[in-house]
């Protein structure tokens, strides 16, 4: 069996474990035991109110339960990795800048065996175990939280409702939110829209005249926004990091800024500029400034973390942030490594820091950053990068992406639907699309529907594009934004998550958008109405329905990948199962009809 020199693997619960209603739970302090009340708000829901007393500095709970036909363990830091753990080979932390303490088991019908979460997601939780216990066939779970000074609670909420996992995961979301004296941060239409990036495609190579270009071009396809990523600031193109911390502007390649981003505004674009506020180059010019105000290296990326707990770091990041707002006229930031601040052993704060700790720190700055953001421009879009998605994040921004993951269609299907399974009607978008323009347009069009259910973003040459490749990239984002109320604002409902949801679906006011991944059937009912569409994202031709006793489907249009529509399919499919011929990458458009 695999050991753990810090983790105590083969440690057993503590016999002094209180049963409530089949949870076996311990909770304790380094002051002594902690206090436990229980709540329930409704049938199959706890919430267990842990308080831990003075002078106490840690709080440990330790709890676990039964399986009971579990396949699956959800957490939203694993993407494509889907397994029920063993206690001991599963170990994190979360924090306000990593994920979240949440997880959820689930059964091979998609329904909640046991969710959890902690009321706690701004301070740095150790989850020490997470999973199935040998000697028990017990799910187990140990969670550290350090306590502040004074008196300090924290609630437990353990769901075992037989409700779909989406569901408890949503109502969890809701939780969160009454924790908070603030509504997350609002994200305007335009952060819904279809988005271009520079950074696939140009990477630092950019330069003003070849962002107009490409402006030009993604505003003809369909593109309503674009994020000018890493390179404005630099005339270095080594994809280094020597030379963030100032944020000047590398004239020699954008020339004036401001007149740049309304050249590009008037093209039809809303206009975003990446940022990583916690990188200090060491080429840097504000090395100069800020070389004793630094947290470590960011190993291998040529630069320093800048310290927030020092109250000039903050102003100098905010002054900077606040200058490209008004002066070039940007309606909102990519801020980028956001989580090279999870220093583990960070330096004790200097003469002059204002904030004992980093996470706390970033939140001050982060707070500061929006008021003065939004005072300016009221619709300000600031995009976070996964994992830094949890819900104190989200009152400081409004767009959340999934992390890096270049043509990879499986990554970025999970990646995607996790951040919206984490935050139910939030923006969420994927990361930059991107495709061999020299292969198959039906290939180019299956990297856009594994981020269906999210914003695209693409960063690929436009002026690269062949013919079918540009006729395929503007009708999927055309229909993207005709149903984008249904794709990102609707109801996720995302199958399997053991195989990495080989069905997807999304429900608006107006109906139901499906997608099937992989060969499996895709169950229409009355409650699929009155319009829905079918999206064959298999990899093959052709797509099975399996349609319900009480209703009947009217077939309206079959599209191909470039939304030509294809005649000869059935007008009417009674209850039963169907095949359909939907082509690669293409659609079915279905009325739904309820039997009566």
């Amino acid at each position: 069996m695999p050991t753990d020199p810090v983790t105590l693997t083969t440690a057993a619960p503590p016999a002094d474990s209180i049963d409530l209603q089949g949870i076996r739970l311990h909770a304790d302090t380094d002051a002594g035991p902690a206090g436990v009340d229980v709540v329930e708000p409704e049938p199959g829901v706890l919430e267990i109110h842990v308080t831990a007393p003075e002078p106490a500095t840690t709080l440990a709970l330790d709890w676990d339960l039964t399986t009971d036909g579990a396949t699956v363990y959800w957490q939203p830091d694993w993407a494509q990795r889907r397994h029920m753990p063993a206690e001991w080979a599963s170990r994190r932390s979360v924090s306000l800048l990593r994920s979240v303490p949440v997880g959820s088991l689930v059964d091979a019908a998609d329904r909640n065996v046991a969710s959890w979460a902690l009321s706690e997601t701004s301070r740095r939780i150790q989850v020490r175990r997470e999973g199935v216990r040998e000697e028990s066939a017990r799910f187990r779970c140990t969670t550290t939280v350090p306590v502040p000074a004074g008196e300090y609670e924290v609630v437990l909420r353990i769901d075992r409702r037989p409700v779909p996992y989406w569901t408890a995961l949503a109502d969890i979301a809701s939780w969160w939110d009454g924790f908070f004296a603030e509504a997350p941060m609002p994200a305007p239409p335009a952060g819904r829209m279809p988005t271009y990036c520079t950074w696939y495609a140009m990477h630092q190579e950019l330069t003003a005249d070849r962002v107009e270009r490409a402006a030009e071009q993604a505003y003809a396809l369909g593109f309503r926004t674009i994020i000018v990523d890493d390179g404005w600031q630099t005339d270095d193109t080594s994809r280094g990091y020597w030379y963030c911390g100032d944020w000047e502007t590398a004239t020699g390649k954008m020339g004036d800024l401001g007149e740049h981003v309304a050249r590009v505004r008037r093209a039809g674009l809303t206009y975003l500029l990446w940022l990583a506020p916690s990188l200090l180059g060491r080429r840097s010019p504000a090395r100069a400034r800020f070389a004793d105000r630094t947290l470590g290296s960011l190993s291998a990326q040529d630069a320093d973390i800048l310290d927030p707990r020092y109250p000039e770091v903050r102003d100098h990041l905010t002054e900077v942030c606040v200058r490209l707002l008004d002066v070039a006229g940007v309606d909102g930031f990519k801020l980028d490594f956001l989580d090279a601040w999870l220093v583990d052993d960070p330096p004790p704060a200097g003469a002059g820091a204002d904030v004992p700790d980093v996470e706390s720190a970033v939140a001050r700055w982060l707070t500061d950053l929006r008021d003065e953001l939004a005072l300016r421009r009221p619709g300000v879009l600031l995009e976070f990068r996964q994992n830094y998605t949890g819900p104190a994040l989200q009152r400081f921004g409004n767009l959340f992406r999934a992390a890096d993951c270049p043509m990879d269609i499986v990554d970025n299907r999970t990646r995607t639907v996790d951040v919206r399974l984490l935050l139910p009607g939030r923006t969420v978008h994927s990361d930059p699309i991107l495709w061999n323009t020299a292969e198959s347009a039906v290939y180019a069009a299956e990297q856009l529907l594994c981020a269906l259910f999210s914003v695209p973003q693409v960063s690929v040459d436009l002026a690269a594009l062949p013919a079918e490749h540009r006729r395929m990239l503007t009708y999927w984002l055309g229909f993207h934004r005709e149903h984008v109320d249904t794709l990102v604002g609707g109801t996720i409902e995302p199958s399997r998550p053991d195989l990495a949801y080989p069905l997807v679906r999304s429900r608006g006011a107006a109906g139901t958008v499906a997608a099937a991944y992989a060969a499996v059937p895709v169950p229409v009912a009355a409650a699929d109405g009155p319009e829905a569409v079918v999206v064959n994202a298999t990899g093959v031709a052709g797509v099975v329905l399996d349609i319900a006793p009480d209703t009947e489907v009217a077939v309206r249009t079959v599209r191909d990948h470039c939304g030509e529509t294809l005649a000869g399919q059935p007008d009417r499919l009674g209850p039963g199962l169907h095949r359909l011929a939907v082509p690669r990458a293409g659609l079915a458009e279905l009325t739904v009809v309820p039997l009566h």
